[in-house]
């Protein structure tokens, strides 16, 4: 539902007391009846409005909404304070007079505040015994035990000295009311027990007085700074069936602590009717600062500063240095004021963030929710934390990449959403979101947690959780080797990441700054901290300035899984040279062969495709496939097998060079594909197609005998057919419509094999089917090119030119999708179909 018609609706039931039809309330809003009951039955699920009446139905609006905003006063009711205030609602409105609540918390935490917010809620209601609201700071007559017990149950003529006459006691004052009995620890054993006593029968005795009782219906409220149970009498303290904590105003977090220093300084600009312009230096400085008085401390810290300030101006007061950015507080706005009209955005946001979605879906949401006027409109310059954050990670960014344009607008918009929730009191735990984004793009996470780097605990897993969503896209997830500079001094290391990163307009390395004290023993223990954090199937790359290289090598190779490439001279040129080779997506054995050839250094490459044992994995369908292939062989190979990854391209390279030498697969134990290929090594090939066949069994007993168990291979037979299944190419497809693209592809499929005179197998026509559809979405998502290895307009099919009849084949499908298919994704439909 649009804010505006949320706005519409709630306007309209408040200008009626006897209510209005479904019909009556469309015909106000200008919109058709069906769309008015779906969004007043969104509004009567949220408890918003409620019906009376039977056909028809008359809708009012919920007057308790009225009383639930008294508790958004409080700073935290939907935040750190949320549980505590639930419980506190639950107790004191627990039939017929509510329970005893206890308010625990240091001094200046707004125990008394809170005590008056529920006297205030409990009326708002009209819940009964509640005509009246006393209070009783026990400590001020805690060395006159006598006079306290008669300030609370009063006291008959005579009582003792000094009673000359009756006096009633806040007991019998307080009948059908609330009183709040604030420091109760302060309360004498003997006055707590006949506390405890009247709590149990609603019954007391006055000072004085021998025989008859007096009845009162009260509810009771108490508050202590006090642990509990330490300082109250057992068998009072088992009576109080609630304790609220209250935070101390260090312990909040901290978009609360903003939020409440913005209130102290608006209520002084009530208090002199001047607006308060407040440097961000001071505001943070007071946010950060640790008050033992809390929010009391605060507010007079608050106050020194307006008084200062007011002695030497007449207009805005001016606190801190007037040349700093500041926040420019009025009497207008009120931070407390914004709560009620935002929340069914706050609402759809939350589930955005927190339920199942796409992660596209995700982005392309959250980008028009920024757009929104009332988000938009956010000027973080009036937010000192925002802006802060906003300082750090474009400070980061320079550092890292020097790419403003990376996450200049991107970053801008997710801090106006986040402001927008803080000031809601509402930020989501996205732990789930995070997870999911880290799952399937790592690169883009890493870098986010780079660029958040210095931003509050409290605050920093959500704006790299918003960050790390607004960058996807922006960011290479095919970089498929984590790289790394390493260098002493404070900052050579991360300058020529800078320089490299801007230049090859990618974010490629990391950087460690070692101290120039540090030994090789050093940076070993922190490179192997940044392993932990990586994938490090594929390989690894470093460039270092320092240090043996055989002792790096076999320090670090254990806890890589792939490859390791160590050139011992960190320079921008060698870095750049290297970065290039990343984007330009080069297998490892060739980028390690260059350096060896090119760079004037040092260089540590272990000679052979791995010197592990390993299987090795590509599909023709692409990189994607081929590692949840991966995936599904994870699950029943020996873990002591290696699984390693090939674009199909490599695997052909990789395939001619070990055909020259003759040691090269040496520990390669099998090839896994999604087609056949020409085999020129020893290294045994399995065609997962092939587990559809009758005796796939038995063939792979004898593949895969001293690869996997063979009680796994049953399970790893039915979980591939699932993978070549039409419900396993709807799983893989996460942007096309699996049915639509589907039936188009199957089609296409046809055309070839009429086209072609080719008599296409099931399996065949399969495996062609689910390779056009992933061709088509790879396309549309900006899928990588490969030189070919061959002139692709010389090729032919059963003496039939194959590029010009593909084109044809394929026109309608591009024309569809508005795409152009490349050379190289032709070139693999080529080897398919000849296979």
């Amino acid at each position: 539902m649009k804010e505006e018609t949320y706005k519409k609706i709630m306007a309209i039931l408040t200008q009626t007391t006897d209510g209005l039809t479904t019909l009556e309330i469309s015909e106000k809003l200008g919109l058709s009846r069906s769309v008015t009951s779906l969004y007043l039955n969104q509004l009567f699920q949220n408890g918003q409005i409620y019906q009376t009446g039977n056909k028809p139905v008359y809708w009012l609006k919920n007057d308790n909404n009225q009383a639930e905003e008294i508790f958004s006063r409080f700073i935290g009711s939907n935040g750190s304070m949320k549980q505590e205030i639930e419980k506190c609602k639950a107790a004191i409105l627990y039939p017929p007079l509510g329970l005893p609540v206890l308010l625990h918390g240091n001094s200046g935490v707004g125990k008394s505040f809170l005590a008056r917010l529920i006297f205030d809620y409990l009326k708002e209601r009209r819940e009964t015994s509640t005509k009246y609201f006393y209070t009783l700071n026990c400590a001020d007559y805690a060395n006159n035990p006598e006079l306290l017990s008669s300030m609370l149950f009063g006291h008959r003529k005579g009582a003792f000295t000094g009673a000359d006459e009756e006096r009633r006691g806040l007991l019998a004052q307080a009948d059908g009311g609330v009183l709040f009995l604030d420091e109760v620890h302060r309360l004498s054993h003997e006055n707590q027990e006949k506390l405890f006593q009247f709590m149990d029968t609603g019954e007391f005795r006055p000072v004085g007085e021998d025989e008859a009782t007096e009845k009162a219906k009260v509810r009771l409220l108490f508050a202590t700074t006090e642990e509990p149970a330490a300082v109250l009498l057992p068998t009072f303290y088992r009576r109080i069936s609630v304790i609220v904590e209250l935070l101390s105003f260090h312990e909040r977090p901290l978009y609360e602590r903003a939020t409440l220093l913005k209130h102290l300084f608006w209520r002084e600009t009530k208090r002199i009717h001047r607006p308060i312009r407040v440097s961000h230096a001071v505001f943070n400085e007071l946010l950060e600062k640790e008050f033992t008085g809390n929010i009391g401390s605060l507010q007079n810290e608050v106050q020194l500063y307006c008084a200062d300030a007011l002695q030497k101006t007449k207009g805005e007061l001016i606190i801190g240095d007037p040349s700093d950015q500041s926040i420019i507080i009025t009497m207008d706005n009120n931070e407390l004021n914004k709560l009620d009209t935002t929340q069914p955005m706050v609402q759809q946001l939350l589930e955005l963030l927190t339920k199942e979605e796409n992660l596209l879906t995700v982005q392309e949401r959250l980008h028009q929710i920024a757009q929104l006027p009332f988000i938009e409109g956010v000027d973080l310059t009036q937010y000192p934390v925002s802006a802060k954050l906003f300082t750090i990670i474009q400070e980061n960014n320079k550092r890292m990449l020097d790419n403003d344009a990376l996450n200049g607008e991107a970053l801008d918009a997710i801090l106006r959403i986040q402001q927008f929730l803080t000031d809601a009191q509402t930020i989501p735990d996205v732990s789930n979101l995070y997870a999911r984004l880290k799952k399937e793009y790592p690169r883009t996470t890493l870098l986010c947690g780079y660029l958040t780097a210095g931003i509050t605990s409290e605050l920093r897993p959500f704006i790299e959780t918003l960050l790390s969503i607004a960058l996807i896209g922006k960011i290479s997830e095919e970089i498929r080797y984590p790289a790394l500079l390493v260098a002493h001094g404070n900052t050579t290391a991360s300058s020529i990441q800078g320089v490299a990163n801007k230049l090859c307009e990618e974010y490629i390395f990391d950087a460690i700054n070692m101290p120039l004290t540090s030994s090789v023993h050093d940076v070993i223990h922190q490179v192997k901290l940044w392993l932990s954090e990586r994938d490090t199937t594929e390989g690894v790359i470093m460039l270092v300035d320092m240090g043996s290289l055989t002792q790096l090598y076999k320090s670090l190779k254990p806890q890589i899984l792939g490859e390791l490439l160590v050139v011992n001279n960190l320079t921008t040129s060698y870095a750049l040279e290297i970065g290039q080779q990343l984007v330009g997506n080069y297998p490892f054995y060739e980028i390690a062969k260059l350096a060896e050839t090119n760079f004037k250094t040092e260089v540590q490459y272990f000679e052979g495709f791995s010197v592990e044992k390993n299987i090795l994995i590509s599909s023709l369908s692409g990189r994607d496939v081929a590692k949840k292939i991966r995936s599904i062989c994870e699950k029943y190979f020996y873990t002591d097998t290696k699984k390693i990854v090939l674009n199909f391209n490599e695997l052909v390279n990789t395939l001619n060079r070990a055909s020259e030498e003759e040691n090269y697969l040496k520990e390669t134990y099998l090839i896994v594909t999604t087609t056949y290929l020409d085999n020129h090594t020893k290294v045994p090939k399995l065609n997962l197609l092939d587990v559809v066949d009758e005796d796939a069994e038995e063939h792979l007993h004898q593949v895969l005998k001293n690869l996997m168990h063979p009680n796994n291979i049953p399970n790893f037979i039915q979980e591939s057919i699932h993978f070549f299944s039409k419900e396993g190419l709807s799983e893989k497809l996460e942007f096309l419509n699996p049915d639509v693209i589907i039936r188009q592809v199957e089609d296409i499929t046809e055309k070839c094999e009429k086209r072609f005179g080719l008599k296409l197998s099931s399996k065949m026509k399969f495996n062609l089917t689910m390779h056009l559809a992933l061709m088509i979405e790879r396309t549309i998502l900006g899928g990588a090119d490969y030189p070919l290895p061959e002139d692709i307009e010389a090729l032919s099919i059963n003496q039939k030119t194959f590029y010009q009849n593909i084109k044809s084949i394929l026109y309608t499908l591009e024309k569809f999708y508005r795409i152009e298919i490349s050379d190289w994704e032709l070139y693999v439909l080529y080897e398919i179909l000849i296979s």
